[in-house]
């Protein structure tokens, strides 16, 4: 089974997220119809077999090839991104369009809501999407890889018209919260339900206060998008670290955070304020080369990661949800099941689609992987994978 299928009935079997009780579960018709203890079931040799809720990425920039920022982009190049994405476990994500000319952000947006309202598999695994930018630092450092070109100071005209082209589906937007303009659209913002996430800035402790009050509830890709160099103690990063009111998506792909700082963050955090995202572009799933983000070109080296042409500067990343969960168990110091659960139940907390709280019961629609876990290897390999009346099969 290796396209996307809509098949009568599925059948998953494996240790129940998450308390590990051995199950076997019928899917039919989109949704669970029974759940029964089972006996046994195959394991290989030194792996444990999980069933458990699909897994969630609040932050996809493009996969399998595919750049969501593409002008070219139309509705069945969406369709094709949310096939490889489901094919990692992942049933739900959020497209993310980064900072660009204004015209042609909302041109994708446009395409995005297009394939939503059109595709009942986009509709199913998009709950709506994460506009990064252009309200950012445009300085080097903070900006990270988006275009200085196109950085705006946040306004309410631009926020507005990314709503109406994405028919209301912006769930995140990701801004500096110390440009000038920037609380007025965040007030907005979180009076629209919209997660506001502070990211690629330079703000004091001041600004992020005000940005809180303001309504800001998380920070992205915390410990990515900043300065190279920092004052030693008092910088943005220990204050969002420090602020048990802001949430945080890590890149736990070995690349943006590595060893004890991956222990450090989510120790500071919590896995109650934690979630894990891949910040995935093009190059996700693709062999090493040249990729597009935008209207940039970055590099995929041998090892996996993503940066500019010709610099040690990341630019997204080409990681799975997989991989991220593995490595926050490999190198984060979480076990298994607190890694699942911050990429699955916690980015539902912040973004819920129609389906949450998730629930492992009968009669619930069906958003279920089921996948190895290699502890030795550190490796997490799906399996199945259900969503509704869709189904895919990763592995033999």
């Amino acid at each position: 089974m290796s396209n996307i299928d809509r098949l009568s009935s599925v059948v998953l079997s494996g240790r129940r997220f998450p308390d590990g009780q051995p199950i076997r579960i019928e899917v039919a018709d989109g949704k669970i119809q029974s759940i029964q203890p089972a006996a046994g079931f195959d394991e290989p040799a030194g792996v444990q077999r999980w069933v458990g809720p699909g897994f969630y990425d609040l932050q996809v920039n493009g996969f399998a090839g595919i750049d969501l920022g593409d002008p070219r982009v139309g509705v069945a190049e969406v369709r094709r991104v949310c096939e490889a994405v489901l094919r990692t476990g992942c049933t739900r994500f959020l497209p993310t369009i980064i900072t660009g000319d204004i015209e042609e952000m909302c041109g994708r947006l446009a395409t995005i809501r297009q394939a939503i309202e059109a595709d009942p598999l986009v509709a199913a695994m998009c709950p709506g999407v994460h506009v990064e930018g252009p309200f950012i630092h445009p300085e080097d450092g903070p900006r990270g890889a988006h275009p200085r070109e196109h950085v705006r100071q946040p306004n309410l005209a631009d926020y507005r018209r990314f709503q109406e082209a994405s028919g209301g589906r912006v769930k995140i937007l990701t801004l500096a919260p110390e440009q000038p303009g920037a609380l007025e659209v965040i007030e907005a913002a979180a009076r629209d339900g919209v997660v506001v996430s502070l990211g690629h800035h330079r703000a004091d402790e001041a600004a992020i206060e005000a940005a809180i009050a303001a309504g800001a509830k998380m920070c992205t890709h915390l410990g990515n998008g900043a300065d190279a160099q920092l004052p030693r103690n008092d910088n943005y990063i220990w204050w969002q670290l420090g602020e048990d009111r802001l949430w945080a998506s890590f890149v736990t792909d070995g690349h943006h955070l590595r060893g004890a700082t991956i222990r450090a963050v989510l120790r500071a955090k919590t896995p109650q304020r934690s979630v894990l995202i891949t910040d995935a572009m093009a190059a996700a799933v693709m062999p090493p080369g040249r990729y597009p983000l935008g209207k940039s070109e970055v590099v995929k080296t041998e090892e996996g990661r993503v940066c500019l042409p010709g610099t040690p500067y990341l630019a997204g990343s080409a990681a799975e949800m997989p991989l991220v969960i593995a490595r926050a168990v490999a190198n984060g110091g979480l076990d298994l099941v607190e890694a699942v659960r911050l990429g699955t139940l916690q980015p539902a907390v912040l973004v819920p689609g129609p389906d949450d709280p998730w629930s492992c019961a009968a009669g619930q629609p069906a958003n279920l992987v089921e996948f190895d876990w290699d502890a030795a290897a550190a490796t997490l390999t799906p399996r199945q994978t259900v969503l509704h009346g869709f189904s895919v099969r990763s592995a033999s």
